[in-house]
């Protein structure tokens, strides 16, 4: 019996007569380069399944597993892949610029030069997964959780991450310029070299942080724990310091202080 592919209004966009099931169905369109934008694939177990290169574009993937698949370079503009599981997987360069991934499991996922351009990740699970380079800009970010994540050089400049967990990741050289971090935790985070200028880090925790050489002009620390963290020769001008804790923190060449407003207890080391 043939198996069919259907975009979610119906009609059909890929027919196999030769495939045992809907993963065959779906590697054989994919070896012949058909698109399949907008398909209907919520739910179904995809699991292992090799879609480098597919073309989803606005596919709708709500509930299904993709775990430990090769998505990379694939197209998934737009897609609906909220609860999808795919954690284990690679990513590699694949575009999901739009893509809704509300509580998705990306944990151990390899999204190395991904675009996730305005992505809503609201309580996505991103722990353990490698993310350098990746582009995040304006994404939504709401309780995700990146622990011990690795977000080296990535894009992330206006994103909402109020409430974001990134306990001990690696945010160096990260562009977090006007990103939305109230609430956030970063506390042993490294954030060498990270820009977070205008950055909004109203009651972050940032104890044990290495902000080292980090950009923080005009950045909003109100409130923010700072406790042992290493600011070493980063520039705080401008930077709002109303009720921050720095206790134990490594102030060494700290620049900008003068310009900044201190904390009234100025617990400077």
């Amino acid at each position: 019996m043939p198996i069919e592919i259907r975009h979610h209004d119906g009609r059909v966009l890929f027919v196999s007569a030769s495939a045992g099931d809907l993963r065959g169905a779906l590697h054989e369109a994919i070896r012949r380069g058909t698109p399949l934008d907008g398909a209907s694939l919520e739910g179904v177990d995809l699991s292992s399944c090799n879609l480098e290169k597919a073309r989803l574009d606005g596919a709708r993937l709500a509930g299904s597993s993709l775990r430990h698949s090769n998505v990379e370079e694939a197209s998934l503009r737009g897609a609906d892949l909220t609860r999808v599981r795919i954690d284990g997987s690679n990513l590699e360069e694949a575009v999901l610029e739009g893509a809704l991934l509300i509580g998705a499991n990306l944990q151990g996922c390899n999204l190395e030069e991904a675009d996730l351009a305005r992505v809503d990740l609201t309580d996505a699970c991103l722990d353990g997964s490698n993310l350098e380079e990746v582009n995040l800009s304006n994404a939504v970010m709401v309780r995700a959780t990146f622990a011990r994540a690795n977000l080296e050089r990535a894009r992330m400049e206006h994103v909402k991450a109020q409430g974001a967990r990134f306990i001990s990741a690696n945010l160096e050289k990260a562009d977090l310029r006007a990103a939305d971090l109230r609430g956030a935790d970063a506390s042993t985070a490294n954030l060498e070299k990270a820009n977070l200028r205008g950055a909004s880090l109203v009651g972050a925790s940032l104890g044990g942080a290495n902000l080292e050489r980090a950009d923080l002009r005009d950045a909003d620390l109100t409130d923010a724990d700072l406790s042992e963290a290493n600011l070493e020769r980063c520039d705080l001008s401008g930077a709002r310091l109303d009720g921050a804790r720095f206790d134990g923190a490594n102030m060494d060449g700290v620049r900008g202080l003068d310009a900044a407003k201190p904390p009234p207890s100025g617990p400077y080391r």
